[in-house]
């Protein structure tokens, strides 16, 4: 029996562009038009890896946006080209993201799955 009480995922704002380079940028807040539930529907819509860096500020953001290496865990999450997820972060984040070629990733705040 399916779980009633998930809905859709709904936009509650404007869908911001993220361009993930090298070096990251300053990170960029996806602003909510209704009170922010902490989720966001995020798109690489490039053809690279991209580290997306999240924090509460956009130096933060910029921060956070660090591959990973061998021994030196890093918190930024991986999207692989084509990526489509719904993550949960703090109220009012701020995004960047490192690529190694521009990639675009489309972020929308709002609430569901």
């Amino acid at each position: 029996m399916p779980n009633s009480s998930q809905s859709a995922f709904i936009p509650q704002g404007p869908t911001i562009a993220v361009v993930a380079t090298t070096p990251a940028p300053v990170g960029v807040q996806a602003p909510s038009a209704t009170s922010q539930s902490g989720q966001y529907r995020v798109v690489n819509s490039g053809a690279t890896t991209v580290f997306l860096g999240v924090g509460p500020t956009s130096l933060a953001a910029q921060a956070s946006a660090v591959a990973p290496i061998a021994g030196s865990p890093s918190s930024a999450i991986p999207l692989l080209p084509g990526a489509v997820e719904i993550l949960s972060f703090g109220e009012l984040a701020f995004f960047s993201g490192l690529s190694s070629a521009a990639a675009t990733v489309y972020i929308t705040p709002g609430s569901g799955v």
